[in-house]
């Protein structure tokens, strides 16, 4: 499966903020007024991640969403994988399934794992919370990540960001965390995420966002 998307990690850690929103909000209406193309909102909420490592080697990957708004409803999605297979929990399948075929399997944290096998969609209440000064937590069908010890908080947008080759307008709030957990079964996921400081500016793999908005 080809990556069609921006490197979002990489954006991340070059601190894209500042550039995307000078791309969404820096530039004259009259520069752009021949080529801007107007958007429809897609989804509103937030998507905190991580990526376990055991050295350079990948050994879970977890996706959280609080979809507080989308046009396939509303609800929350926990996706993990780790080399043993890749579960997709939802309470609404339809909205579990669009979420992990539409965004996660594009995004270049799930491109980058050995893996990506078909989804089969679990229906499953999802307990997830999202708390932007402690982290996020999620449990659901044997299923348990958390993300914890904010390093810092910066605003992220970017105005086009490609999905399938089609391109998409995304914001958000960007809080990289130091800690991070995953277990299945009880059993924890060994590893620990990437944490890096360039010029004292902190960039992790372990991330939560809030007041995350798609368009398209």
């Amino acid at each position: 499966m080809p990556n069609t998307a921006i490197n979002r990690r990489g954006a991340l850690r070059a601190g894209a903020a500042a550039a995307g929103l000078a791309a969404v909000g820096g530039i004259t209406p009259h520069a752009h007024a021949a080529a801007y193309v107007t958007r429809q909102p897609l989804l509103a909420g937030a998507n905190p991640y991580v990526t376990l490592y055991d050295g350079a080697i990948p050994t879970g990957y977890a996706s959280l969403w609080k979809i507080d708004w989308s046009t396939h409803g509303a609800g929350a999605v926990l996706i993990v994988w780790t080399p043993a297979g890749l579960r997709v929990v939802g309470g609404d399948a339809r909205l579990a399934g669009w979420i992990v075929e539409h965004f996660v399997r594009h995004f270049d944290e799930a491109t980058a794992l050995p893996s990506w096998p078909a989804a089969r969609v679990e229906r499953a209440p999802v307990r997830l919370r999202v708390d932007p000064a402690r982290g996020a937590f999620a449990r659901a069908a044997g299923l348990e990540v958390a993300i914890t010890g904010p390093l810092d908080a910066r605003p992220f947008a970017l105005a086009d960001f490609p999905l399938q080759g089609v391109s998409h307008g995304l914001s958000m709030q960007v809080i990289p965390c130091e800690h991070a957990s995953i277990k299945v079964d009880g059993r924890p996921v060994p590893g620990r995420p990437t944490v890096v400081r360039t010029d004292g500016r902190p960039a992790s793999s372990a991330v939560t966002t809030v007041h995350e908005a798609w368009s398209m």
